[in-house]
């Protein structure tokens, strides 16, 4: 992949847009080897190769969430302090750590069962920090790279046997987190999914006309939305 013309493309939609994209007004400038090594060592993993060679060819951020160095440590812009301490831990098997999720859900304490509010505080507060642990353990070792809002997020896995592959987290809707599909029915990866996205937004801003309008983008093949791989 030339990742030197990758940016080249980036630039130039940046320029057609005239504000950028997701409302950033330009396009960050890229990392160095020496940065992203630091950024690395800090957080316990290597980055899948695409992503680093899009952080130092491409950019630190422009259509994902922009990786900078504060003065004291890395991070990714708007990151709650929660979401990228355990990147080191194995991303989970989605299934299981759902289970083990709902299993703790369904025990939330009932106050008839305590002969004092303050002994059923004391469980609840226990149960519920419990329920947030288990829902935090969901998404470890992955990378918050896109926020959506109203709850959505486009993650991205350093760690594990899923490391490297692209997942929506629909949790604010389903409950679930789903692979984004490239079009061999497999999760993507970063670089499928980037250039996917690109080419889109490319063919959105000129007349090319082997655009299929029917297609839907893997950046949108997710749980409860309609795709061409969803309805084989």
């Amino acid at each position: 992949m030339d990742w030197t013309e990758v940016r080249h493309r980036t630039v130039a939609l940046f320029a057609q847009r005239g504000t950028g994209i997701n409302g950033r007004s330009g396009l960050p400038d890229v990392l160095t080897e020496a940065q992203v090594r630091q950024a690395e060592e800090q957080f316990g993993v290597t980055f899948p190769d695409d992503y680093r060679q899009y952080l130092l060819h491409v950019s630190a951020g422009g259509k994902v969430r922009t990786l900078r160095f504060d003065g004291s440590r890395w991070d990714w812009d708007g990151a709650a302090p929660w979401e990228n301490g355990k990147l080191h831990v194995p991303f989970p098997d989605h299934d299981t750590a759902l289970a083990a999720s709902d299993y703790l859900c369904d025990r939330e304490p009932n106050r008839e069962d305590f002969a004092s509010e303050a002994a059923y505080q004391a469980d609840y507060d226990a149960w519920d920090e419990a329920v947030g642990a288990a829902e935090d353990a969901r998404t470890t070792g992955a990378v918050f790279l896109l926020e959506h809002g109203c709850g959505f997020s486009t993650l991205l896995v350093v760690t594990g046997p899923m490391r490297g592959r692209m997942w929506w987290d629909g949790r604010a809707a389903c409950d679930r987190l789903s692979p984004l599909l490239n079009d061999d029915h497999e999760a993507a990866t970063f670089e499928e999914w980037y250039l996917d996205w690109l080419a889109h937004e490319e063919s959105r801003t000129t007349s090319d006309s082997s655009r299929d309008p029917a297609r839907t983008p893997i950046c949108d093949r997710w749980v409860g939305r309609k795709s061409p791989i969803q309805r084989a």
